[in-house]
């Protein structure tokens, strides 16, 4: 009997040998798709996609409310948005692409960039002067290939950060609205952008502050999730009761037999709904979150770098960046935090060896991500949870963070105009 069982166990153990390796699949099958994504997505940007930037200047005669940009960022949203089927994602390796909104102060000299695929331009540039007539747009190099690609360096030095939300995403930021009041007159008007362009005229030759809000247009099942997700989040504001799970035919039986025909207990009905009873404060919220929801939404990523010589930089220089975010921040409502995990800097660890190579490792976190800017990566791929430093912006909160400045709001002299407006925009038709 003993000698049986022995046989049984080495044949079960000789199957296993031989083909333990069934189970892999099963195992890797994530870590396979991603990496499978990942080879095909490099080919396709290598062999189809084309980048274009151009740089979009405004006569100071310009005036125009930020509900035009609203327009702007819900028409991009529409041009760009293309995603692919099951076989050109997996085989092609074609991805939806985004487009890249670029703050930029070279020297104290402001400029507002655009990044995208060359196939949507014309799409691009109608939806800018579809509200803006007068704009030049004009395409340019990419700024981030005019200085060295091995910052930092014994002449350059470097200081950046990615930006997160601190709550769900379903909660907005304080958008333009917030800003603006009925009956204003048009030099009374506050812009949000203002503080932020006070700040880069101030960057001296020999320094550069970049910010960089990637923006990519969610559909379908990403932004349905979404949408779910907001209006569960709106109803547990509301202080609605959840609905009650559909019951079986069997439990249903069960109840009848326990407790009679009446079933469970009845539900008591409230004189005055849940709303009813919320306070102004959370009536504004729920509010704020009812219309995030229901327009157009991006998938963003913000990324700031401040970088000079050293002779000039002064690392303190990045906090121009932060006083201008904060304006967005408001108790009641979301705000965007800066990611510390990216930030390029490396505090002392209780592990005393690692302060031997603190140097070195806050090299490594900087050479990181300054190639993650120059080619517009996340900072952590999203097998490794990637997903943590971008987030949800509607068209609303997009137009608030960027764009284009009235010279009557934010007369800063770093900004790029054009001296003479145009009557029509160049390339159209008469």
């Amino acid at each position: 009997m003993n000698l049986a069982y022995l046989e049984i166990l080495n044949y079960i153990w000789r199957i296993i040998g031989a083909w333990w390796w069934l189970i892999l699949p099963f195992f890797l099958e994530k870590h396979f798709a991603y990496f499978w994504l990942f080879w095909r997505t490099e080919l396709w940007f290598q062999r189809i996609f084309k980048p274009v930037m151009i740089e979009v200047r405004l006569p100071k005669e310009m005036l125009k409310p930020l509900k035009a940009m609203e327009v702007v960022m819900t028409s991009i949203h529409g041009a760009v948005y293309n995603p692919p089927d099951w076989w050109e994602a997996y085989v092609d390796g074609q991805p939806q692409t985004g487009v890249s909104f670029d703050i930029v102060s070279i020297g104290g000299q402001i400029h507002f960039y655009i990044r995208f695929h060359a196939d949507y331009r014309d799409q691009i540039e109608a939806a800018i002067w579809g509200q803006y007539p007068v704009a030049e747009i004009i395409e340019v190099p990419d700024y981030t290939k005019q200085v060295p690609i091995d910052i930092p360096n014994k002449e350059w030095d470097m200081f950046g950060w990615d930006y997160k939300l601190e709550k769900e995403p379903q909660i907005p930021i304080k958008t333009y609205e917030k800003f603006e009041h009925p009956g204003e007159k048009d030099e009374e008007r506050v812009d949000p952008l203002g503080t932020l362009l006070e700040s880069l005229a101030k960057i001296k030759p020999g320094e550069q502050l970049w910010i960089q809000m990637r923006a990519t247009p969610q559909g379908e099942g990403s932004a349905e999730k979404f949408y779910k997700a907001g209006e569960d989040l709106r109803d547990k504001m509301a202080r609605r009761p959840a609905k009650p799970k559909q019951k079986s035919m069997l439990r249903e039986i069960f109840d009848f037999i326990l407790y009679g025909a009446k079933g469970a207990e009845e539900e008591k009905k409230e004189v005055f709904p849940p709303e009813m009873r919320l306070t102004p404060g959370e009536k504004d919220s729920l509010m704020e979150v009812e219309k995030k929801i229901s327009k157009p939404i991006f998938m963003v990523g913000i990324r700031a770098i401040y970088m000079g010589k050293r002779d000039i930089w002064f690392k303190p220089n990045f906090r121009l960046v932060l006083n201008y975010f904060n304006n967005f921040t408001s108790p009641d409502m979301n705000s965007l935090v800066l990611w510390s995990e990216t930030l390029t800097r490396v505090k002392k660890s209780a592990f005393l060896p690692l302060n031997w190579i603190q140097a070195r490792r806050a090299y490594l976190k900087t050479r990181k991500l300054y190639r993650c800017y120059r080619d517009r990566l996340n900072y952590k791929s999203p097998l490794f949870g990637g997903d943590k430093g971008r987030f949800i912006l509607n068209v609303e909160e997009m137009a608030t963070l960027y764009h284009f400045p009235a010279f009557v709001t934010s007369p800063v002299p770093g900004i790029n105009r054009v001296e003479s407006k145009q009557t029509v925009p160049p390339d159209l038709p008469m």
